[in-house]
């Protein structure tokens, strides 16, 4: 089984942080999973505890399986890469370049060292690579 932590907040507002073998998302589908008064839950292959926001002491459990922490997770992780995959496709040509092209400082550091006929080359394959149409 896997190293599992939850976490009531995650980075932005409104989210929590799972985090599964040292892989982490952040979702607002996260939030409301546990208890209100839960501030992290912790489990390490065959245990955990859960650590709570008040004065209650730590609680080791022996079985997580009852969160469905591990297919929450693999379900953002499907929204999460449908998402990049339609923005991809959703992508023209153009923006296809910018994302590649390299930065105005590398172009003229490949300008310096390389030439124009160098930098041609270097902006010739991005273009090649993501052709107008």
């Amino acid at each position: 089984m896997a190293t599992i932590t939850y976490i009531c907040e995650g980075q932005n507002k409104n989210t929590a942080r799972i985090i599964i073998d040292g892989e982490y998302i952040d979702s607002s589908n996260f939030v409301g999973l546990v208890d209100s008064n839960v501030h992290a839950i912790q489990w390490n292959d065959s245990s955990g505890e859960i650590e709570y926001k008040d004065n209650t002491p730590n609680k080791i459990i022996s079985d997580i399986s009852s969160y469905g922490f591990e297919k929450k997770f693999a379900d953002e992780e499907k929204i999460i890469a449908d998402a990049e995959a339609k923005a991809e496709k959703d992508m023209t040509y153009a923006d296809k370049r910018r994302v590649e092209y390299p930065t105005i400082e590398d172009q003229l550091d490949d300008i310096y060292h390389n030439g124009i006929d160098g930098w041609k080359t270097t902006i010739k394959t991005v273009k090649n690579k993501y052709p107008k149409g």
